[in-house]
Parts: C-alpha cells; structure tokens; sequence
C-alpha cells in the first residue's frame, strides 16, 4: 500500500509560523501604543535637530507627526502595507513603523505647507527613524521581559489565556502609565 502525505506536517509548520507572527505583531502594536508619545517627542526633536526637515513652525510639524503616527497605528493592515509599498525593498529586513514613517515624511509631510524641506536620502531618513524606534524598543523589551517573568511566577495564569492577557495589560499600565 502506497503512503499518502497529507500534508499536514506542512500545515502545522505554516500554522505555527502564522502564530509567531501574529505574536510579534501584537507585541508591536502594544509596544507602538505604550510608547506613542515618547516615540513622538524622540522623532520629532530628532527630525528638527538633525536637519532633515526644514520648517518655521515646528509645532504644525510636530501635529504633522502625531497625525503620522497615530495613522500608523490605526490603519489597517492592507493600507499598512499598500501605503510603504514603494520602499519596501529599502532595507533587507525593515522595521515596519520605521517604514511606514518614513514613507510618511516623504510622500505626506512633505507636501505641507509649514514644511520648508526635506533633506537626506530615503535610507537615510529611514535609518534615523529607526534608530530612535530601536533604542525605545530595547527598553520596553526590557521592562516586558520583566513583567512576563513577574507572571511566570503565578501559575494560575496560563500564557496565551484571557486572564493572562487581562494580568499582562494590567501589569504594562501599571509600569509605563495608562496607554
């Protein structure tokens, strides 16, 4: 008798890869919600100091940002992906927000009014994003490492169940404030 593969090897290798991503995707989200503001002040300070935009009114830019950001983390996933499609193959492995931010200031900000000029290469607007979404990402994945570490020591809770999820969120607001 002849052995039929059904596949099903496969089916659960793509189902736990899809698990890992939407995983990383919600501990994006999460860490984009907690740090909106700090990743504000940082990009906006950063964008000003580091003369890659040019403006007389820093504080339209700063709305400008804001409005970017909070874009950024309510758009959906399609327009997510349609919206930084043109420079998507800028870094080999991209930070998604990074990506997205950048795509804002070149294709959004840009066109403003309040905005005098934009310099540097796309790589190199997006390198600086990156780097100040980086630097806040390891500090937040320090304090969640701690908080996941807290909760590993209740074992009523189970990781991936409502109550874990319910702890977890309490635990984050009461470390870095109200989201």
């Amino acid at each position: 008798m002849k052995h039929i593969y059904s596949g099903s090897t496969q089916d659960k290798l793509i189902n736990r890869l899809e698990k890992k991503e939407k995983r990383e995707s919600l501990r994006r989200d999460r860490f984009f919600k907690v740090k909106l503001s700090e990743i504000h002040n940082k990009l906006f300070q950063s964008l000003l100091f580091n003369k890659i935009v040019e403006t007389d009114n820093s504080q339209a830019i700063s709305d400008l940002l804001m409005q970017g950001l909070n874009k950024a983390y309510k758009t959906s996933e399609f327009d997510f992906k349609y919206f930084v499609a043109p420079i998507r193959t800028l870094v080999p492995r991209p930070n998604p927000y990074a990506l997205y931010l950048t795509q804002y200031i070149l294709e959004v900000m840009i066109n403003d009014p309040n905005v005098i000029d934009i310099y540097g290469t796309d790589l190199e607007i997006y390198k600086q994003i990156d780097k100040i979404i980086t630097q806040i990402n390891e500090r937040f994945e320090q304090v969640e490492g701690e908080i996941i570490n807290q909760l590993s020591h209740n074992k009523s809770l189970i990781p991936g169940s409502r109550d874990y999820d319910i702890a977890l969120e309490q635990l984050f607001q009461k470390r870095m404030g109200p989201s």
